[in-house]
């Protein structure tokens, strides 16, 4: 049998939202550990009034993820992960102004996309008497886009172990060769790299609750354009920053922890982000845990987006109609059930996620005309031996 945590640290430990860089074992684990998980992503088609011709289908992406954690003698510990993804769908191609003199998007057509997508990474841990250095290496692949990626990471404690420092250092090369290149006129081949630090504090503040914070920067350069829209140029640099925070105080009266979360983001691009949202973890007995949560999201648009393509500008003009660099708000809802049977833990999730620019707290001048809404399911199975 594995060793169980008290309930009170159970609660407070497991985040529904993870902060980069700071989410580390105190020690190598004692118990070997396998998991998988399968989960279904499916965005909501588009209605005519969106996209008056063609498919109107969008993404629907099927994830498996495998991870393999295990003690390596006494001091390290040794963690592989795979994943692998089912893709079928559309994405917007491009935007036009439509009968009404509203946006509308054609989409790609979901006959023309099927693909899938690779990943294996591996890591290994070295544990200190004070803290621990790790590091990982990654390689993923899909039909048109590769990536090799690598990461150290280490953490120290302090004050007798109520406070925790960790630095982590991560590094993508990436390379992008489109399908269909030369009937549609895009790029053959291109590549990016991507390089990010982030620092970050953890305090156990009493028993019962803990507050943690980080910072992160990144920096993205090379080709940082989305080929497979009909017109899209974007600055071939990027940075990024963020700063995360994350309390989480445990309830003994309802054997419960309240989570709450905050990120702050913004890059040169001129888009800046908010992202709240908490979660409840209430305990029922010693076997089962359910977890309501609830997130809002909301951005200011990049400084090119324009949400109907503009044919008459130069091609070196940035622009691009990618809803993803609109102005917009997002609000999302989730349910996760976890239980446990002997050496077995089972976790299923729904989540429920609308994102429109009437949720926005930001100024929008130009409303996009394919923002999201989508359904994620899946179901995780973990045993330990």
């Amino acid at each position: 049998m594995k060793a169980r945590p008290s309930r009170s640290l159970l609660a407070i430990s497991t985040t529904a939202l993870a902060l980069p860089g700071i989410a580390i074992a105190d020690a190598p684990p004692v118990n070997s550990s396998l998991s998988y998980q399968v989960s279904n992503y499916k965005e909501d088609d588009l209605s005519r009034e969106e996209s008056p011709f063609g498919d109107l289908g969008r993404y629907d992406i099927d994830v498996h993820q495998f991870q393999f954690i295990s003690p390596l003698g006494r001091n390290f510990s040794l963690q592989v992960d795979a994943n692998y993804e089912d893709i079928s769908g559309a994405s917007p191609w491009f935007t036009t102004i439509g009968p009404s003199g509203s946006p509308i998007v054609s989409l790609s057509g979901a006959s023309g996309i099927e693909d899938s997508r690779g990943e294996l990474s591996v890591g290994t841990r070295y544990y200190l008497e004070n803290g621990s250095i790790g590091g990982n290496i990654g390689y993923s692949e899909e039909n048109d886009y590769r990536a090799t990626y690598g990461g150290i990471n280490a953490e120290r404690h302090f004050n007798n172990d109520l406070t925790t420092v960790s630095v982590s250092l991560s590094y993508s090369s990436d390379d992008i060769f489109p399908t269909d290149a030369e009937i549609f006129n895009r790029v053959i081949s291109e590549d990016k790299s991507s390089t990010s630090a982030v620092v970050s504090i953890s305090q156990i503040i009493n028993q019962v609750s803990t507050f943690q914070t980080a910072f992160s920067i990144t920096e993205q350069s090379g080709f940082l354009t989305d080929p497979y829209k009909l017109i899209d140029t974007r600055p071939d640099n990027k940075t990024q920053i963020a700063w995360s925070n994350s309390y989480r105080r445990y309830i003994r009266g309802s054997d419960a922890a309240w989570h709450v979360n905050y990120r702050f983001y913004h890059d040169d691009f001129g888009v800046t982000s908010h992202t709240a949202d908490m979660s409840w973890h209430q305990n029922f007995g010693n076997t089962i845990q359910v977890i309501p949560m609830l997130r809002y999201y909301n951005q200011s648009a990049a400084d090119f987006f324009t949400n109907v393509d503009d044919f008459s500008r130069p091609a070196t003009d940035f622009q691009s109609s990618d809803y993803r660099l609109s102005a917009f708000g997002a609000i999302s809802a989730g349910l996760t059930v976890k239980t446990t049977v002997g050496d077995w833990d089972a976790t299923l999730t729904g989540e429920r996620y609308l994102a429109d620019e009437k949720y926005s707290a930001f100024n929008v001048s130009q409303p996009s005309a394919a923002l999201i809404r989508y359904f994620r399911v899946s179901l995780g199975l973990d045993f330990s031996f």
